[in-house]
């Protein structure tokens, strides 16, 4: 692990980051990763899971990347379906529809890529979720992939749905659909094909990313696999409903306190 208490204090206080001179600038991937993992050493709680930003063309094109990238679940930032959420010095100001997983068995380092077959027969069940990301970074677009990691890959609050599924594999995610609502009108729908072509092809992107970085992922953690939205404009006082259909719903309130 390498520390930088910058990052630490940025992501504590929800502060940008003002002199990047003094700032510890990760020289590859590998050694974003190791940065990232303060996030985790400095939480109260075990890690909670992962989450994998930019999985589709708009999603990239947001914080200007042409892959994706992962960042930890860190379980201060979590929220139940219902919660109201807080917009101070949040800059982004977008909320996401995603997929999420949790893990059913741990996943520890191999020497060849998990196949789709074992990444299906890792999880316990689906649930609906909400991601409301954020950056550390003023230019968090122009800052490139291996900062973007180390500022936790423009994590922020994450909303879970309150009753998961466990019996979905009968349910085609590349086709399924998200009707997204703001202020009890639908704005548009979510595909998942637009997660990576698919949530499970996300999934399975992100245990072989973090095996190839010899990152285990644990039983009983939690992915969101990305947004399968354009990402929404929300502001203090907006309501945002995402409708997964048969997988349930999630839904939140945003505040300015």
């Amino acid at each position: 692990m390498l520390k930088d208490n910058d990052y630490i204090n940025a992501w504590d206080n929800k502060l940008i980051h003002k002199n990047l001179q003094n700032l510890f600038i990760p020289k590859n991937t590998e050694e974003a990763y190791k940065l990232q993992s303060n996030y985790q050493a400095y939480s109260k709680h075990d890690l909670f899971g992962w989450k994998i930003a930019a999985t589709s063309i708009e999603g990239q094109e947001h914080i200007g990347v042409n892959s994706p990238i992962a960042g930890r679940l860190i379980k201060e930032r979590l929220y139940k379906s219902g919660d109201n959420v807080s917009l101070i010095s949040n800059q982004m100001k977008v909320a996401e529809a995603e997929f999420s997983f949790k893990l059913n068995k741990d996943i520890p380092k191999k020497n060849i890529p998990y196949t789709y077959e074992e990444v299906l027969d890792c999880i316990e069940h689906i649930c609906p979720a909400i991601e409301i990301p954020d950056s550390r970074f003023l230019n968090f677009d122009k800052i490139g992939k291996d900062l973007l990691i180390a500022d936790n890959a423009c994590a922020g609050e994450y909303v879970l749905g309150n009753n998961p599924t466990k019996f979905w594999k009968h349910i085609n995610l590349k086709n399924f659909k998200v009707g997204c609502y703001k202020n009890n009108q639908l704005i548009g729908y979510g595909i998942g094909s637009n997660v990576l072509e698919g949530p499970i092809i996300a999934l399975s992107w992100l245990i072989n990313e973090l095996n190839s970085y010899n990152i285990t992922l644990y039983s009983g953690q939690t992915i969101l696999t990305g947004t399968c939205i354009k990402p929404i404009t929300v502001a203090e006082g907006d309501n945002i409903v995402m409708d997964f259909y048969e997988l349930g719903k999630v839904d939140c309130h945003f505040s300015s306190t």
